[in-house]
């Protein structure tokens, strides 16, 4: 089918044509909310943009499948495979068990979304869902000679790559590759980039949710979440991929190396990433300790349908900034259009050409 669909691919760092692997068919993905908190509306901006992407997509005529994962198990305090597990964080936090704040934080998540008129996405599935898959993708890449093994965990080999820095031009991966050099703390990685697919008791005894494999009982790293859920119910080969701009590095990079080492092919097409909300302090952040969420608005008396207006009048590849000075006058412009729609009458036609 014909379409006039364009937006920025960031793996390419251009403008495109949107064209799908199968005509008339868009496979979509989503990276979900790691539930060990409620989600802040600088999460929910993302969530918001991509909305707007699927429903565009729909309205042109195309048959849309977007799937969504949501991380109970695996996510570090750091992305790059130190820290806390987040999830046992929240547990001990409130007292819980994992899979208690899990059930929690996914309905808490959900209720936001139906506020902000997010759609829900057609498959849901959390991690823990699916263990059977990541350890299969994890001996796939070891017998591919991808990965290795290392003081009980399994690791990803990225020197077995040509390009590992796909997000990034030549410039950016020189300073990437400094970086990594300075800020790894993982002696079993054979290469500073390298990053970790199953994580055994030998890292983290204290670990709630473990699971038995070859290498022994433990649990997956996050990044082969999202690779192994896509392929389980969009196949070999995905249309788009979204998610913020924090999760170009080093998440999709590694779902990538990971997923086009198993397949042996290219894996997606178009990567579509949204900007941060920031307020006057920079980047919005659950580990700045206070964060605001659609039930705080709610409280100070916002409708949560004003926040999605509001994220709708800055371009979602530039930082946004939050005020509440702005919110307000956010407010008054929705209130002017509810009351502007009220007024239309409900006979006629549409004017086309408007």
């Amino acid at each position: 089918m014909e379409n006039k669909v364009y937006f920025f691919n960031t793996l390419t760092r251009k403008v495109e044509q949107f064209i799908p692997n199968v005509d008339g068919k868009v496979a979509m993905y989503t990276c979900g909310p790691t539930v060990y908190h409620f989600a802040h509306i600088g999460n929910l901006r993302s969530y918001i943009m991509e909305d707007i992407l699927e429903k565009t997509l729909r309205y042109v005529g195309y048959d849309v499948k977007r799937v969504m994962n949501i991380t109970d198990v695996g996510h570090l305090t750091s992305d790059a495979d130190t820290g806390e597990d987040k999830m046992l964080k929240g547990a001990k936090r409130e007292h819980k068990t994992v899979m208690e704040i899990a059930k929690y934080y996914t309905d808490a998540f959900f209720d936001d979304c139906r506020k902000l008129n997010i759609k829900r996405p057609d498959v849901v599935e959390p991690a823990t869902n699916c263990i059977p898959e990541f350890i299969n993708m994890v001996k796939v890449l070891l017998e591919k000679d991808y990965a290795y093994i290392a003081g009980g965990n399994v690791y990803f080999d990225t020197s077995k790559l040509d390009d590992y820095y796909v997000f990034s031009s030549q410039s950016e991966k020189e300073l990437m590759v400094g970086v990594r050099d300075d800020v790894s703390e993982d002696i079993n990685k054979k290469n500073k980039a390298d990053f970790v697919l199953w994580f055994t008791k030998s890292k983290f005894d204290n670990q709630e949710l473990k699971w038995d494999s070859p290498w022994g009982v433990g649990y997956p790293g996050w990044h082969i979440e999202c690779s192994c859920i896509s392929m389980k119910h969009l196949g070999e080969y995905m249309d788009i991929h979204c998610g913020g701009v924090d999760n170009i590095f080093p998440h999709h990079t590694n779902e990538i190396a990971q997923s086009e080492a198993y397949l042996g092919h290219k894996w997606c097409n178009y990567w579509f990433h949204v900007h941060h909300l920031n307020d006057k302090s920079g980047k919005m952040s659950k580990s700045k300790g206070e964060f605001l969420t659609v039930s705080l608005l709610e409280e100070k008396g916002y409708n949560p349908l004003v926040y999605r207006l509001f994220c709708l009048q800055s371009h979602y590849r530039k930082p946004l900034e939050f005020s509440y000075e702005v919110l307000d006058n956010m407010t008054t412009a929705y209130n002017k259009l509810i009351k502007k729609i009220g007024e239309l009458k409900a006979d006629g036609s549409v004017d086309e050409e408007a």
